[in-house]
């Protein structure tokens, strides 16, 4: 197992080194394990979701937090120095995205219990010391190759979080920061200010845990050239306006909305993440759709699909469920059924009432 040991680097460094070194990985390569840290707070949201509904981008711009979006699933988050990334790379697919959760965060649970934190592992892929997650995982597919990467959580800064997350108002940004203070925790919090255990250290005993896990040494190794190549494109492409707001485009007021015009927008807490159904209705029809949420999907362009599917059909739940059904036959999306995106739908209240008159007359 080549091990790749960054230390802390740029934030975009931090965030597209799996995707580099993912992206070239061919099968009989062997499995890379990377940890790493950014030199600065970012935030990312998940490769699902809607960058507007997650992230308060007005005070991210206005206070220079850098926002990128990643190629796993799951939710928006704020990183700093403060979490030791790892990211494991495997050179194929896996089917059974349960059973990878299953079988490799045991690493990561044991070096919180080594540290003498009751950890364990919650399906699908919390790591929870009782009823507070200190740690949050994910997996996907890049190229060839599958990643799973998670952090361990020597602290964390619950304040930044709620600043930086989209919410309604104020009043809810102060019952968010109750709500992350009461389910949310780290090494610092469960041992107290003085945490006898360091960067260095914490690292140390990952790698450790990994290797016990999957049955094989690290070997310390370097980026190839080539990966170096991607490294510098990925950094680019991930934290590039285009790529971060690429969902954005149902949600454009350049477009003239009127009469049989209408755009919906659904949103449903399903066991596997939440789910946000954004449609926009002509004539009766689905004239455009968006999936999008927190949730973990494989493959993910099956998402696409499922909106491709709809588009031109008539505005009813049985088109909602029969397309609904196609999709949870065609990709594992855990924690999701077809009634919980069908409850989507049924939620959905029309955020547009009056016409949205174009630039261009």
């Amino acid at each position: 197992m080549r091990y790749l040991d960054l230390g802390t680097v740029s934030a975009a460094r931090s965030q597209a080194i799996y995707h580099a070194v993912a992206s070239l990985m061919a099968p009989g390569d062997g499995i890379t394990l990377v940890t790493v840290s950014p030199d600065k707070p970012y935030v990312c949201v998940g490769f699902h979701q809607v960058t507007s509904r997650e992230v308060d981008v007005e005070f991210c711009r206005r206070n220079q937090v850098p926002i990128s979006r990643r190629m796993t699933g799951g939710g928006a988050v704020y990183l700093d120095e403060n979490q030791i990334f790892w990211h494991l790379i495997f050179p194929q697919r896996f089917a059974d995205v349960d059973r990878l959760y299953e079988k490799f965060l045991a690493a990561p649970v044991r070096v919180y219990q080594r540290m003498g934190i009751e950890a364990v592992h919650r399906p699908v892929n919390d790591i929870v010391v009782g009823p507070r997650k200190i740690g949050g995982t994910g997996a996907a597919t890049i190229g060839d190759a599958t990643v799973l990467v998670g952090s361990l959580m020597m602290d964390f800064n619950v304040e930044a979080m709620a600043k930086v997350l989209q919410v309604p108002s104020e009043k809810f940004r102060d019952k968010l920061i109750f709500t992350l203070q009461e389910y949310m925790t780290s090494v610092k919090r469960e041992l107290g200010e003085q945490v006898p255990f360091d960067r260095e250290l914490a690292t140390r005993w990952l790698v450790e845990a990994f290797e016990n896990v999957i049955g094989e040494t690290a070997v310390p190794g370097s980026l190839t050239e080539r990966e170096e190549r991607a490294l510098a494109e990925f950094e680019s492409t991930l934290f590039s306006e285009d790529f971060v707001f690429t969902s954005e485009g149902i949600l454009q007021r350049g477009v003239k909305i009127s009469g049989d015009v209408r755009l919906y927008e659904g949103v449903y807490k399903a066991p596997g993440g939440l789910i946000r159904l954004i449609y926009r209705e002509r004539e009766g029809k689905f004239d455009d759709v968006l999936l999008a949420g927190d949730f973990f999907a494989e493959p993910q362009d099956r998402l696409l699909q499922f909106a491709k599917r709809l588009r031109g059909a008539t505005v009813t739940t049985a088109n909602i469920e029969s397309a609904a059904q196609w999709l949870l036959e065609a990709a594992h999306i855990p924690g999701v059924s077809v009634a919980d995106l069908v409850r989507a739908f049924l939620a959905a209240n029309p955020p547009i009432e009056t016409e949205l008159r174009s630039e261009v007359q």
